[in-house]
């Protein structure tokens, strides 16, 4: 990129020397305006050329952004991290978790630990809906590496001493939960989508959500989002726990601007909360909580036959649902799930859970189940 400012520098400034002194030559011999009038020539000229110049900078700088599938901006107490795949709803692949590394491991703002991370999506209708699995999928090498920086970002970002704010506007999903819900805040609009559909395409809920969806709120609702990859949207994922604020869409703007502002990772809490909507409306699962807590509640003995038997046996519209989602996942990630869960569930240090997600993930990779679910419902649709 300096290269090519450099030779576009050095092309406008021949360019323009050339220009001035031809019509400096023109003018003199025709006498026509005084030698000041053309040192005035002079000095507009160069003045559009420093501004054709600027141009010309901001220009590839935008180009530049444009290309990356992440940028950041720093501020003085901030660093502003957007997800820059608008076009594929922001899904995580290679390019982005590397450049996810160097903006928050190997290029540390300038103020280290008292930095505020502020991570969003570009555009409206995503914050990150995943990881690009159909990638994933095509090579083993490729999903090891994958899978490995994924996982170990995940844990940075839990455990790194700095705040991070996140700002879930659309689908939350996946990878994209992995990259934000470990951190100390997630801000949800009434557009935030959640999910972690993984047991539908063979695979299982990772991204350390042993660690965190038997840890939320409400009892059985981690069970219950993990196995059958349903959404919970706005206001929801506060009551559920997943969301520790929620603000309209139309302040995110704003907000976004204040949290970048702030000059103290102690003054984010007050800041949130002048954003925040006190008076939630009611979880949409209200009436299903006593449901949720005694089919979904974990329990050591507890298996997927038993949860099938139990939602038939309890003949509800939301327990018949259910079991109808149930039935279009992987059997073997829904054991898996189950699983990973329970043991999750005793874990006292969150590195253990992905390390369990790691080898579970690679072991996954080598399963024709998980092949098969990414081409059947991403590829060739027809799940």
């Amino acid at each position: 990129m300096h290269h090519s400012i450099f030779s576009s520098v050095v092309c406008l400034i021949c360019s323009g020397h050339y220009i001035i002194f031809f019509c400096f030559l023109f003018s003199s011999n025709r006498r026509l305006p005084s030698l000041w009038q053309s040192f005035k020539f002079y000095i507009s000229s160069a003045r559009f050329l420093l501004l054709l110049f600027y141009c010309t900078v901001m220009m590839q700088r935008s180009l530049r952004l444009c290309s990356k599938s992440l940028f950041w901006r720093d501020f003085p107490h901030a660093r502003l991290v957007v997800l820059n795949r608008e076009s594929a709803l922001n899904a995580m692949n290679m390019e982005m978790l590397k450049e996810m590394r160097r903006a928050y491991i190997q290029e540390p703002h300038p103020k280290g630990e008292a930095c505020l991370f502020v991570l969003k999506g570009m555009g409206t209708k995503s914050f990150c809906a995943g990881g690009d699995v159909v990638s994933i999928t095509k090579e083993k090498e490729t999903a090891e590496e994958f899978f490995y920086r994924e996982y170990q970002l995940n844990y940075h970002i839990l455990t790194m001493p700095n705040t991070q704010v996140s700002l879930w506007n659309g689908y939350v999903m996946g990878g994209g939960v992995g990259v934000s819900v470990h951190g100390r805040y997630r801000v949800a609009s009434e557009r935030a989508v959640f999910a972690m559909p993984e047991t539908a395409i063979g695979l299982f809920p990772d991204v350390g959500a042993s660690w965190f969806l038997p840890r939320l709120k409400i009892p059985g609702v981690g069970l219950y989002l993990g196995l059958t990859g349903a959404r919970l949207k706005g206001a929801d994922l506060v009551h559920a726990g997943l969301a520790t604020h929620y603000v309209p869409s139309a302040s995110f703007e704003e907000l976004e601007g204040r949290l970048c502002e702030v000059e103290n990772a102690l003054d984010v809490e007050a800041c949130l909360q002048q954003f925040a909507v006190k008076d939630l409306p009611p979880f949409t699962l209200e009436n299903d909580r006593k449901t949720l807590k005694d089919i979904f509640a974990l329990r050591e003995e507890l298996t997927i036959q038993d949860i099938f038997g139990a939602l038939s046996a309890n003949g509800s519209n939301f327990a018949q649902a259910t079991i109808e989602l149930l039935k279009k996942m992987s059997p073997t990630s829904l054991c898996l799930c189950l699983e990973m869960l329970k043991r999750g569930e005793f874990l006292s240090d969150p590195a253990h859970a992905f390390s369990m997600d790691y080898t579970a993930a690679m072991r996954s990779c080598a399963n024709s189940d998980f092949s098969e679910g990414v081409r059947a419902l991403l590829v060739d649709k027809t799940k």
